[in-house]
């Protein structure tokens, strides 16, 4: 499914988060980024890009995973 370039940097945000060992939230990023990073992280998990699990950690649908984090748009993601 289609990701406009918001969402697209919110998932980076999030690989990133992942690799460093993190388990963000959705309230973990809204605090960091501010709430209106809310309504992307609902719209990549209708999209299934973002999947919750049962602590409410986000994770990487496996396919956003392969995404190459190319884009630092969101909050000076890094690496």
């Amino acid at each position: 499914m289609h990701v406009t370039a918001e969402e697209d940097a919110l998932l980076i945000r999030v690989a990133a988060q992942l690799r460093a060992g993190r388990s963000p939230t959705a309230d973990s990023l809204a605090d960091e980024l501010g709430d209106e990073v809310r309504p992307r992280v609902q719209a990549l998990s209708r999209k299934g890009w973002l999947v919750f699990d049962a602590e409410h950690s986000l994770t990487l649908f496996p396919g956003a995973q392969a995404a190459p984090p190319s884009r630092r748009d969101v909050g000076g993601a890094e690496a």
